[in-house]
């Protein structure tokens, strides 16, 4: 008898177990139900959404005694987080984040905002898909009250709830360490690839789900002092950095940055041939203007961390894997505050402005927080690619009319060569492979992607024409923001089929993989005098250093050691002549700067 009601209590509590799993799982369904995403299994956020879920319900166990009032208090917990996020995604395009807690009190303005824009049928829908998941919480909990298990011990209860709040504790303040292991293991991070990133926090919850993105904006937002920061001694540095360095060039001119979706030399394949050279406009200017190698913080996608390192100064290797501070960095109270070359030129009586094919990240009030005074995007919807020619059009056009006394600096982001490179991607082609080894569809991609850089090639010739006859003085800075992810339905990508990026050298094949090239060219009498390597976290500090703009210290300081570590990423480095080295084996030198940059970056973008 004892063994069998032994067997009925432990099934009691399996069952209630499962009640208590299944409140985050139901959320996690309801939430891809109502945005309208299908529900991909990923089995570390799912793992962690189980037990996090197990943490909760067992503390609310303990605080009420009765199994059945912790999980309505859970089931109604957790409704009404779904609603609010809900609603909140509907007016801001943002989901709900653990911080918005500390704007509960503001919810009477919430309520008018739903109140005034909310339509009638968006309303029925709404209270129809909430109202058809209450009642489905509601059903699993009467068919559940059955199983009942009330915790009568009070050291049980006592021992329960101090556990679970350790558990908290652990998770939710975290150290360097820690912060990697979860990253890690309920992210995934160590598989994550560039040109598979989520673009919104909204695309990361919908993969990772309503808890586990919750979670993961918290982790990406909690930083922690680094070892030996000492703020005096970084003062100290600051002070004997030689901020009156003389300009070579005595003007203010205006100053385009196109960073050109995806561009690459793709005529340095000496595998493939086609009918005509790819590049003709971009190698015949090399010797117009300065030619830059970078070295950029990402492989084939994520073309924000690379603007957000050039406009910035800020570098990507202080940041987990994976991190976007487009995204997450400035929804940090202090992000008005981050330094940013930007808001250099603007101080220097620069008017600036961003032009977007297409913002994939949905980042405008990010780039005001940078700094730009006007933003525009060309495809406000839609996956439409806006050709380089209608970019450079209106970049054309913003020339002609801006003011002759206000000098600009204007980014240009073109979208025309984006992923993915499919056959009908153009109507007309002007270019075809006529040697390779490659199979019919793997030609077939490189095809696609040499026919847009073909027209960005062109585009570029024409917009140097306009610049060399511009009245005002004019520096043109172009560049490809990462080398292209080229893959097939069949083919996972090209490049590891390309001689090209699979020598003998294993730091040449990782250079070749994070190296673009930077054109910079202008109607200026003088010429620049630009290092040949560079970090893309370093061009345009460069650049500014040129000329008679004041800079702040700490960007005197990142210009002085552009010549010790001109460029450095998680999977390469170089010195100023152009030598390799894996990041953990840097020089002495190298790596003491290394080490002081990554406080500066505490003081100046976390810690302002």
């Amino acid at each position: 008898m004892k063994d069998e009601n032994l067997a009925k209590e432990l099934i009691t509590v399996a069952v209630v177990s499962m009640i208590a799993m299944s409140l985050f799982v139901i959320s996690d369904m309801f939430f891809k139900l109502v945005t309208w995403k299908y529900y991909t299994i990923e089995y570390f956020a799912v793992a962690f959404t189980v037990f996090f879920s197990l943490i909760v319900f067992s503390l609310l166990w303990a605080i009420t005694k009765k199994s059945s009032t912790a999980t309505l208090i859970g089931y109604i917990f957790i409704f009404v987080i779904s609603v609010i996020n809900q609603v909140k995604i509907s007016f801001t395009k943002e989901p709900l984040y653990f911080s918005d807690m500390k704007f509960l009190k503001q919810s009477g303005d919430l309520l008018k905002l739903v109140k005034e824009s909310v339509s009638l049928q968006y309303l029925k829908e709404f209270i129809i898909i909430c109202g058809s998941f209450f009642i489905l919480l509601m059903i699993i909990y009467f068919v559940s009250s059955k199983y009942k298990v009330e915790l009568k011990n009070k050291k049980t209860r006592l021992v329960i709830a101090v556990i679970d709040i350790i558990l908290l504790i652990i998770l939710f303040v975290p150290t360097n360490k820690t912060k990697e292991l979860y990253l890690k293991c309920i992210f995934n991070n160590d598989e994550h690839v560039d040109f598979d990133s989520y673009v919104t926090n909204l695309e990361f919850y919908h993969r990772n789900g309503l808890l586990n993105g919750m979670y993961g904006v918290f982790l990406n937002d909690k930083f922690t002092e680094p070892v030996n920061y000492d703020e005096n001694m970084l003062s100290n540095i600051l002070q004997e950095t030689n901020t009156n360095i003389e300009a070579k060039i005595e003007e203010k001119p205006n100053i385009i940055l196109v960073f050109s979706e995806s561009f690459w030399d793709i005529d340095k394949l000496k595998e493939v041939e086609f009918n005509r050279q790819i590049t003709s406009n971009f190698n015949k200017l090399k010797n117009e203007g300065e030619l830059v190698n970078l070295i950029t913080p990402s492989y084939g996608g994520m073309s924000e961390n690379v603007s957000f390192e050039m406009l910035t100064g800020g570098s990507m290797n202080y940041f987990p894997k994976g991190y976007i501070p487009i995204m997450s960095l400035y929804s940090r109270k202090n992000a008005i505050q981050i330094p940013s070359l930007v808001k250099v030129l603007n101080s220097n009586g620069y008017q600036s402005e961003i032009i977007f094919g297409k913002d994939y990240y949905e980042a405008k009030e990010t780039y005001e927080k940078i700094g730009f005074t006007c933003y525009t995007e060309l495809v406000e919807k839609g996956e439409v690619r806006i050709p380089d020619k209608i970019c450079m059009d209106f970049l054309i056009q913003r020339l002609e009319e801006k003011k002759s006394d206000e000098p600009l600096f204007c980014m240009m982001s073109t979208i025309e060569s984006h992923m993915p490179y499919s056959v009908d991607k153009y109507d007309k082609y002007d270019v075809e492979i006529t040697k390779s080894n490659l199979g019919e569809e793997e030609k077939q991609t490189l095809k696609t992607y040499a026919q847009g850089m073909y027209n960005a090639d062109q585009q570029l010739e024409r917009l140097y024409e306009f610049v060399k006859n511009y009245e005002e003085p004019i520096v043109l800075i172009f560049l490809g923001d990462h080398l292209p992810y080229l893959h097939t339905k069949s083919t996972e990508n090209i490049v590891s089929e390309l001689e090209y990026f699979n020598t003998q050298d294993e730091l040449l094949n990782k250079y070749r993989l994070y190296n673009t090239q930077a054109l910079i060219l202008s109607n200026l009498e003088q010429e620049l005098e630009i290092p040949e390597y560079l970090g893309t976290d370093m061009l345009l500090n460069c650049v500014i250093n040129q000329f008679d703009i004041k800079t702040e210290p700490y960007y005197k300081w990142l210009y002085e050691i552009s010549e010790i570590l001109p460029g450095i990423n998680k999977n390469i480095a170089f010195d100023k002549n152009g030598k390799l080295y894996n990041p953990k084996e840097i020089t002495e030198e190298m790596q003491e700067n290394y080490d002081i940059r990554k406080l500066m970056q505490y003081k100046f973008f976390i810690d302002n």
